[in-house]
């Protein structure tokens, strides 16, 4: 009797045997996907849309989380920031990038363990790869509010799995699952629009009919109470299209899949280009294996419909800003896309030689998917740090400015969406803390943050030229147009200049430029810039362009 204990090399290859290579290789290229995602978020502050989160959701009512965003219904995502921001605060931004990373990693190896039942792990690993790294999806990866279609992926997913147990305890859990999926994200009704395709085949379908019809009661309950106020685009145009938009979506998917889609921020191409082609190719495939197989499964049925209803409800809504070839939507066409690949490949047994192939082509797109995740990250990384500059002059000048002060592109070199103004975000950095920078940070930040500062400051204390009113000055100096003055006169800085053409900026933060244009000056007229006093102790520095000379007197206070 051999009673030798296996060595550490022998237990790591039954390791590996039992868990199976492909999918070890799996979960090292999830773990990596994860950490290489929130590196770059590392760089980034809250964006975009969470903006409507933190600053106008931020009581437990039922308003909070079922009053629709544009027409979607977010109540989860909303939950979950509700929950991040009362725990944690708005200092950092890392908590609800967790969340998101999870999510997103949780949703691929959801599609994995699908796909690998059906055709084998490395098939699986093959569809999955490019995802994980899926470059032209940026906006949804790099972006922690997509943390709703993650989180409608991944119940979708499970909702599928469960019901093939057909039993009870899996059809009440699907049933669950159809909720969560539709609370997390509008998707939820493709997911179970494809459970009811699914259900009607079977013989059983009354009796397992309360999987569908509660979520679906829910969801008509939500609307009835909030939905019907959202504005949509629904109209008869965007359905005549839906055909068109349907399949340039289904091509970009395929396109994007294996690494054709991916676009070069400086040569941008669509992916339509190779994706035409390929979708013509893989309808050829497609009527093929239906020969083959000689009817379409309930499964194949309600994967078909999840993938068809959810591009023919973007088409419907669509706008000039969300074309079927947009990256934010390749995300979740490819996933849905491999879920009907694979019932398709259900019971195909493939080479080794061709299944060799199909992984280099999975790794290969993946290689091409992920350098637009590198460029994207450092463009949201530059944007974060024009935010904190912002937000970081905005908290100084709390004392004077205006509440009802919106944000803009314009004004802070930020576009916020409508979705930030000074009263709410100054109140919300009261109660949670602030994500911009401190003075001191902002005297050190990089030019870019600086520059936005001093936009937001102009902005926040309204500076600008006006009249100069008649009474005592101060001392005076005239100007060759190629220095600064410094503007520390309490009572302000009053100009005059005999000719036409003066141009008036003024910068506090920024070393490179004068960001804030405040006009011309009006010839022999005498020009006052009034700065009132807020939190910072920086000075401001007033240039003037143009030729000739100016007489520049400090305004009495």
């Amino acid at each position: 009797m051999n009673d030798a204990q296996p060595t550490a090399p022998s237990r790591v290859r039954g390791w590996v045997a039992r868990t199976g290579p492909g999918t070890i290789l799996f979960a090292a290229a999830a773990l990596l996907s994860g950490v290489l995602l929130l590196h770059f978020m590392s760089r980034q502050t809250f964006w975009r849309d969470e903006w409507d989160f933190l600053l106008h959701r931020r009581g437990w009512g039922l308003d909070t989380f079922f009053h629709p965003f544009v027409e979607q219904l977010l109540a989860i995502p909303v939950l979950i920031y509700r929950v991040l921001q009362s725990t944690f605060g708005m200092d950092s931004p890392v908590p609800y990038q967790l969340v998101a990373v999870l999510l997103f990693v949780l949703s691929v190896v959801m599609l994995f363990v699908y796909a690998r039942r059906r055709m084998g792990e490395w098939l699986a690993l093959a569809v999955t790869l490019p995802i994980l790294f899926l470059g032209p999806s940026w906006d949804d990866l790099l972006f922690p509010f997509q943390m709703a279609l993650f989180g409608s992926i991944v119940c979708g997913i499970g909702a599928l799995l469960v019901l093939e147990r057909r039993d009870r305890t899996g059809d009440i859990v699907a049933m669950v699952l159809l909720i969560v999926c539709l609370f997390f994200f509008d998707l939820g009704v493709a997911f179970v629009a494809g459970a009811t395709v699914e259900l009607a085949f079977g013989r059983d379908r009354f009796r397992r009919a309360y999987v569908v019809a509660v979520p679906t009661f829910l969801w008509l309950l939500w609307y009835a109470g909030w939905g019907h106020d959202a504005e949509t685009f629904i109209s008869l145009k965007n359905f005549a299209y839906a055909p068109s938009y349907i399949a340039d979506g289904l091509a970009s998917s395929i396109a994007t899949l294996v690494g054709l889609g991916s676009i070069n921020f400086n040569a941008p191409r669509s992916p339509l280009e190779w994706g035409r082609p390929l979708l013509v190719l893989a309808a050829v495939v497609f009527g093929w294996r239906l020969y083959r197989l000689g009817r379409i499964s309930d499964r194949l049925a309600a994967t078909l419909a999840i993938l068809l209803g959810f591009w023919f409800l973007s088409g419907l809504n669509t706008n000039p800003l969300a074309p079927a070839e947009v990256g934010r939507y390749q995300y979740i066409g490819i996933i849905l896309l491999v879920l009907v690949i694979a019932e398709l490949m259900r019971g195909v047994v493939v080479g080794r030689i061709a299944t060799a192939i199909v992984v280099f082509v999975g790794v290969t797109a993946a290689l091409a998917n992920a350098p637009e995740l590198f460029d994207a990250s450092d463009g949201i990384a530059d944007q974060s740090v024009r935010e904190k500059g912002g937000l970081a002059a905005l908290e100084l000048a709390r004392d004077q400015v205006d509440p009802n002060l919106q944000l803009t592109e314009e004004n802070s070199d930020v576009n916020y969406l409508l979705l930030l103004d000074a009263g709410d975000y100054l109140s919300a950095v009261d109660a949670y803390g602030s994500p911009a920078y401190s003075p001191e940070e902002l005297a050190s930040a990089p030019e870019p943050a600086r520059v936005a500062a001093d936009k937001v400051s102009g902005a926040a204390l309204r500076l600008g030229l006006s009249p100069a009113p008649g009474g005592r000055t101060g001392p005076c100096v005239t100007r060759t147009l190629s220095e600064g003055h410094p503007a520390t006169a309490p009572g302000g800085v009053i100009m005059r200049s005999p000719g036409p053409g003066i141009q008036v900026a003024l910068r506090r933060y920024a070393t490179e430029s004068f960001p804030l244009a405040l006009g011309t000056l009006t010839p022999g007229r005498p020009e006052l810039i009034q700065i009132p006093i807020d939190r910072s102790t920086r000075i401001w520095t007033i240039q003037l362009s143009g030729t000739g000379a100016v007489d520049v007197c400090d305004r009495a206070p």
